[in-house]
């Protein structure tokens, strides 16, 4: 077998055993697993019962979102859940990343894993192979149950189409999760970061509100995260709202625009801010 076989070989069995070591771990968390699916079900929850008690029915106050958001053909509850959802796998890719790197550093890990003969970039390949598995499973128990628990058919629109533009809208989310892990070589935090950045992030990917009903300099931000077209084509692909862009394949073009541009900007980023701090403290520095 050449060299370049087994350097090919070899750099799979590195991703996989990284996809297969942290699925063990969290295999002894169940109660964290269990959270990540209950946990959007009360984040859809609040608005939802929210503006029933407003409206004084989920009817009118179905007719009130579509009135205020212009979504006439969306369900107000089923782009609830479905946001609630998005919103939780989009954080949780972040979460996870950040983690990774902070509890590594915190093991006096980090550094000595940086330096083994496996290459760095299969080892985070793996690791966004997990983040991408864990998050694909959680969605759609989250969905499912949410569905169940406040009526709503969980088969209705194209759920095909939903969970491919899930399971690729979700690698532009994990090439930017690069950027929280250079946050984290660099200030040595994930809770703080995190829980400044969660909330604004369910904002700009109009998780529980269109962007278009918010303020312009938002809608701009939300126009370059990846996140808004991730779950606004998940909502038209299950809600039967209008896509974006009017068609169902330039949203899809812009998704993968996003595939094909944030893992590279993502990664660069990350490994050189791993450089500079190498070049000063070290990466395993607590």
């Amino acid at each position: 077998m050449s060299q370049l076989s087994l350097s090919l070989q070899g750099h799979l069995g590195v991703v996989w055993g990284t996809f297969i070591v942290r699925l063990k771990t969290i295999s002894r968390y169940k109660g964290s697993l269990s959270m990540d699916i209950f946990m959007p079900i009360m984040f859809a929850a609040m608005p939802i019962l929210l503006g029933q008690a407003m409206a004084g029915s989920i009817s009118e106050a179905s007719a009130n979102f579509q009135a205020n958001t212009g979504l006439t053909n969306a369900s107000y509850i089923a782009y609830m859940i479905i946001g609630a959802n998005v919103f939780s796998t989009v954080t949780a890719s972040f979460w996870l990343f950040g983690f990774f790197i902070r509890r590594e550093q915190i093991l006096g890990t980090l550094e000595s894993l940086f330096m083994t003969p496996a290459s760095k970039t299969s080892i985070l390949a793996g690791l966004a192979f997990y983040v991408e598995a864990r998050s694909a499973f959680t969605f759609v128990l989250g969905y499912l149950l949410g569905c169940i628990l406040f009526g709503i058919n969980p088969l209705q629109g194209q759920v095909i189409l939903a969970l491919l533009i899930l399971l690729i809208g979700l690698i532009p989310i994990h090439g930017l999760s690069f950027l929280m892990g250079a946050l984290v070589l660099k200030v040595k935090q994930a809770n703080s970061l995190m829980n400044s950045l969660q909330w604004g992030l369910g904002i700009i990917m109009g998780a529980f509100i269109p962007v278009t009903a918010l303020p312009l300099f938002i809608q701009i931000v939300s126009f370059i995260f990846p996140g808004f077209y991730l779950n606004y084509g998940i909502q038209a692909a299950l809600t039967g709202i209008e896509w974006f862009f009017g068609n169902m394949y330039l949203d899809l073009t812009v998704i993968f625009i996003f595939v094909l541009i944030c893992p590279l900007v993502g990664y660069w980023v990350f490994s050189k801010a791993e450089s500079r701090i190498k070049a000063a403290e070290g990466v395993g520095q607590f």
